[in-house]
């Protein structure tokens, strides 16, 4: 179920329209903790994220790029990962994007 969700919102390329946010420092707030969250799941050294996080009703998406953490990867491009954030319990999923 996640994967569907996180291809469809991938290949949305992110046009989900906003919700109303309360306050200015509560969007910051929820944007900040789904941030380190999902820069904690990703695993990935380096890690640093990729453009504005996205609001839908339950989720956060974010976008992370890092190098990855081994020693026998070093070298490697690096790595991207789609992460989904859940509002309701403040755990994060992410998955490597594979890109073309």
């Amino acid at each position: 179920m996640r994967a569907g969700l996180l291809a469809a919102l991938l290949g949305a390329g992110g046009a989900a329209a906003p919700a109303a946010a309360s306050t200015p420092e509560a969007w910051a707030q929820l944007f900040r903790a789904a941030e380190a969250a999902c820069l904690a799941a990703t695993g990935l050294a380096e890690a640093r994220v990729e453009g504005a996080p996205v609001d839908f009703s339950a989720h956060v998406l974010v976008l992370v790029r890092g190098r990855w953490p081994q020693p026998h990867m070093t070298g490697a491009p690096p790595a991207a990962f789609a992460c989904l954030y859940a509002k309701a319990d403040g755990s994060a999923e992410a998955h490597e994007r594979r890109l073309p």
